[in-house]
C-alpha cells in the first residue's frame, strides 16, 4: 500500500471542496438573477403552473412563484457552470472527475487489500480446527458487497466520454430537463427558456443556437440524468445478503446511492 494515497492527500491534490464552496457562492450570488431569468415575460414557463389546486383568478395574480421556487434549486449546480469561460468549465470537470475516480480506486484496493487476506486476526496453524474469527466473517461479508459496488461505480466511469467545455452543463441539466417535460414544456419551450437563461448569464458558447442545444445538451443532460437514475435503482438487487441484517443492508443501499449522487455530480 506504499504507492496508495489516502483521502487526505487526494483532497490535498484535487482541492474538491474548494469547488464545491464555489458552487455554493455561485448560487447565493446568482440565484435571484436565475430566479428572475425564469419569470421573464418571454419565458414559457408563465404558462405553466405546478400547483393545479390554485383558482384560476388567484392563478391570474401569480407568475408561477411555486414552480419558480421547485425549479430554482435544480439549476444550483449549473448556474456555477454558466458563469465560467469553456476552459474552466472543462478543467472543472476534469478536476473533480479526477478526484472521484481517485476515491473509488483508493476504496477498492484497500477492501482489495483487506479482503484477500484470509489471515487477518486469526493465522492459520497445521491441523488447526479452530473455527474463522465471526467478527471478521461478518465485516468481510460487508466489504464484499461494498467491493461489487464500488466495482459498478468504477465501471461507469471507465465508460465516461472525455470530459468538454459543456460536460459540466450537461450533468447539471439533466434533472432539470426531465422535470421540464414532466410539467409539460415542449422541446421547443425548454430551449427557448435555456436560450433565455444562457442569455442572461453570458454563457461562453458561441454555438448556442437551437439545434446545437438539443444535440449537444438537452440529449446528453437528459442521458446522463437516466443513466443515474437507473443504476441506483439496480442498487437493492446486488446489495443483497442474507447473512446481513436488513436495517444493515437498508444503511449500505442508502450510502450507496449517496455515493453515486456525489460522484456523478460532475
Amino acid at each position: 500500500m506504499k504507492n496508495l494515497l489516502t483521502t487526505q492527500q487526494l483532497r490535498d491534490k484535487y482541492n474538491p471542496d474548494e469547488v464545491l464552496e464555489d458552487i455554493n457562492k455561485a448560487y447565493e450570488n446568482n440565484v435571484e438573477k436565475l430566479k428572475t431569468s425564469l419569470k421573464h415575460k418571454n419565458s414559457p414557463l408563465r404558462d405553466y403552473s405546478i400547483d393545479k389546486q390554485i383558482s384560476f383568478l388567484d392563478r391570474n395574480n401569480l407568475t408561477d412563484n411555486n414552480l419558480i421556487e421547485e425549479i430554482t434549486p435544480i439549476l444550483k449546480d449549473a448556474i456555477y457552470f454558466m458563469i465560467l469561460s469553456k476552459q474552466n468549465r472543462t478543467m472543472i470537470t476534469q478536476r473533480m472527475r479526477g478526484f472521484y475516480s481517485g476515491l473509488i480506486t483508493n476504496y477498492l484496493q484497500r477492501i482489495n487489500y483487506f479482503i484477500d487476506d484470509p489471515e487477518i486476526i486469526l493465522p492459520k496453524q497445521y491441523n488447526d480446527p479452530t473455527p474463522r474469527h465471526k467478527g471478521i466473517e461478518y465485516i468481510f461479508n460487508i466489504l464484499k458487497l461494498l467491493k461489487v459496488d464500488l466495482e459498478f461505480e468504477q465501471d461507469y466511469r471507465k465508460k465516461l466520454p472525455r470530459s468538454g467545455y459543456l460536460t459540466g452543463l450537461q450533468v447539471a441539466m439533466g434533472k432539470f430537463f426531465v422535470k421540464l417535460n414532466l410539467i409539460g414544456l415542449s422541446q421547443r419551450e425548454q430551449i427557448t427558456l435555456v436560450q433565455l437563461i444562457f442569455d442572461v448569464f453570458k454563457v461562453d458558447w458561441e454555438e448556442g443556437d437551437r439545434e446545437n442545444i438539443k444535440l449537444s445538451l438537452q440529449y446528453p443532460a437528459i442521458e446522463y440524468y437516466k443513466i443515474t437514475m437507473q443504476d441506483i435503482q439496480k442498487i437493492p438487487s446486488y446489495l443483497f445478503s442474507k447473512s446481513l441484517t436488513d436495517s444493515l443492508v437498508s444503511n449500505l443501499i442508502e450510502q450507496a446511492t449517496i455515493l453515486k449522487k456525489r460522484s456523478r455530480r460532475f
